[in-house]
C-alpha cells in the first residue's frame, strides 16, 4: 500500500527527526554559550572601568577636603 506508512517506517523517521533536533539544540547551546561568555566579558570590563572611575573620584575628593582643611 502506497501512502501508508508502516511501523518500521515511523520508528526510523521519527528517530531521523529526534537526531536532527539534537544537533539543532546542541548549536543553539553552543550559540548562547559563546553569547553568555560575551556577554560576562563585557561585564567584567564595564566593572573595571567603574573600579577605576569610583578610585579617581574619591581620590580627588580626598584631595579636595584634604587641600581645604590645609588652608
Amino acid at each position: 500500500m502506497e501512502g501508508v506508512m508502516q511501523p518500521d517506517d515511523k520508528y526510523w523517521e521519527t528517530l531521523n527527526r529526534l537526531t536532527n533536533h539534537e544537533a539543532m539544540c546542541e548549536e543553539r547551546s553552543k550559540t548562547i554559550f559563546n553569547r553568555l561568555e560575551s556577554i560576562d566579558d563585557r561585564l567584567n570590563s564595564i566593572h573595571k572601568n567603574l573600579f577605576v572611575i569610583a578610585l579617581t573620584i574619591l581620590s580627588g575628593m580626598g584631595g579636595l577636603i584634604v587641600t581645604l582643611l590645609l588652608q
